[in-house]
């Protein structure tokens, strides 16, 4: 039995809900009657981050918690980054409980942890993990989980560290051989198993026929259903979580969890398992053609190229060309599962056809990684890139004042590279945000601010660092310009995120 055993095994994601921002007062009512559905219904845990919904998540939850007798359960996240020390994390979870109207929370979550190397920064003293276990000691959250984006290795040895209670990962038929182990290791320690992306970011409802060979007789040809209980099916899966747009939806995925599967765990596991080992063209993930002589990481770079074999969603703001949402699937798939961001475009591969001769669906590994590297050149995902971008931009400029458009995870990776590549900046960093909450906040030591002081700081230069939304916020900038304020977006044409 696992924390998380005692909830009803499909779980509220609330990124999706149907509203739109703050004045969309119908969007905003659509949003509370489905969470209040969701919770007569049965469904009782509640995946939430601040910014989830434009934002509008928490505000939304906290008028159902309100006027609600059923029983749930909520997440509260703190993010390595944004928050570093145990004094940040107090502040961070008492702000959610100022936002959701709550007096405790049940799930303290380190939120997306990317690598094994945050995973240690939040465990050192004073960090993120020790403000956790201050505040569960104070009653003001039950339970110390965390949500994770790492490699599958590094998960795995996340999880043995028995310092989370539960977990938040991704699994689905896309990576079903690859975290099979991690979901074994979760299972034998007693640690909780919340699923994230089941339908591995919509891949798999676009693609049904693709995918259809995980329906059995009695799944009512639904691929999508199939799937969702392909997901619960391994023992260590307690909550399969479902982002939900509309009443339909919901209804929808509850019945799947509602009615007993016309297959027993085992029988959906080995027949899915054994019926993904026979994709043609499909990477399973074995990871045999691991071992590259010059250090290519093969079997991400070939899962993550399974991107290729369906249409790609648009995503990031971003509907095509086409070719820059494959890319931007690729690169994204490689950066959150490897950690894996070239040096150069440069192809080291020997051709030695080791990782080809191992390969047990026969693909052309060595194709494959030459026209990887290609595109990593193409949209400047390399070190190398990213370091002469900056020293185009910032490098040598006899600039006094940057400001950074928004603050955030961007902003933050800039600084970090920055430093790595050229030493402490001799100019002093802004943060901008056009959130007015943020305005006057204190990260990383310095102090947020909105647009409206551009005249009177006279930045030499302004870095937009967003990548949905840089012509936006660009266009919106434009009027500061008079002001002698230089204005320059972080992201070339055809260029791939830089944090993703």
């Amino acid at each position: 039995m696992s924390i998380f055993s005692k909830h009803f095994p499909l779980g509220l994601g609330t990124s999706r809900l149907p509203v739109s921002g703050p004045g969309d007062t119908d969007g905003i009512e659509n949003s509370i009657q489905l969470v209040h559905k969701a919770l007569e219904l049965g469904i009782s845990y509640i995946d939430v981050g601040y910014n989830y919904s434009a934002g509008m998540a928490p505000l939304v939850l906290k008028e159902v918690f309100q006027n609600t007798v059923r029983p749930f359960s909520v997440t509260a996240k703190v993010m390595y980054g944004q928050d570093k020390t145990a004094d940040d994390a107090r502040r961070r979870i008492e702000q959610h409980l100022k936002t959701m109207g709550l007096e405790k929370v049940q799930y303290f979550t380190c939120w997306s942890i990317w690598n094994y190397d945050i995973f240690e920064n939040i465990m050192k003293k004073g960090g993120i993990y020790e403000g956790a276990l201050k505040l569960k000691d104070e009653g003001l959250v039950e339970h110390i989980c965390c949500s994770l984006h790492a490699s599958p290795e590094e998960i795995q040895k996340i999880a043995e560290s028995k310092v989370f209670e539960g977990i938040t990962i991704s699994y689905s038929l896309l990576n079903a051989v690859n975290m099979r182990p991690v979901l074994d290791t979760a299972y034998a320690n007693d640690i909780g198993v919340a699923v994230m992306n089941p339908l591995g970011g919509g891949v798999i409802a676009r693609n049904q026929d693709y995918f259809s060979f995980a329906c059995s007789g009695n799944d009512e040809s639904s691929t999508v259903h199939a799937a969702l209980r392909f997901v619960k099916a391994h023992p260590a899966v307690d909550i399969v979580l479902g982002g939900v747009n509309s009443m339909e939806e919901l209804k929808d995925s509850l019945g799947v969890f509602s009615r007993p599967d016309p297959e027993t765990a085992k029988e959906r596991l080995e027949r899915v398992m054994g019926s993904i080992s026979g994709l043609t063209g499909f990477c399973t993930g074995c990871k045999y053609c691991e071992g590259c002589p010059q250090g290519i990481p093969t079997s991400a770079i070939m899962q993550a190229r399974n991107t290729f074999l369906f249409e790609p969603p648009a995503i990031y703001n971003r509907k095509g060309p086409e070719e820059l949402l494959y890319n931007i699937h690729m690169f994204r798939s490689l950066f959150h599962e490897e950690g894996w961001i070239p040096e150069t475009s440069e192809n080291p591969c020997l051709k030695c056809k080791k990782c080809e001769k191992l390969c047990t669906q026969k693909l052309e590994i060595i194709d494959a990684v030459a026209d990887t590297y290609r595109r990593a050149g193409q949209t400047y995902f390399t070190k190398e890139a990213h370091k002469e971008r900056l020293r185009d931009l910032l490098y040598q400029k006899d600039y006094r004042h940057v400001g950074l458009y928004p603050n955030g995870g961007f902003a933050n990776l800039i600084i970090q590279l920055y430093e790595e590549f050229f030493g402490e900046a001799e100019f002093k960093w802004l943060y901008f945000n056009s959130n007015p909450k943020m305005w006057g906040q204190i990260v990383d030591k310095s102090i947020v601010h909105g647009p409206g002081e551009i005249p009177e700081l006279r930045p030499d230069f302004i870095l937009i660092c967003s990548y949905s939304y840089d012509n936006e916020i660009l266009e919106s900038l434009r009027q500061y310009e008079k002001y002698g304020v230089r204005l320059e977006k972080l992201h070339r044409d055809g260029e791939v995120p830089w944090v993703f």
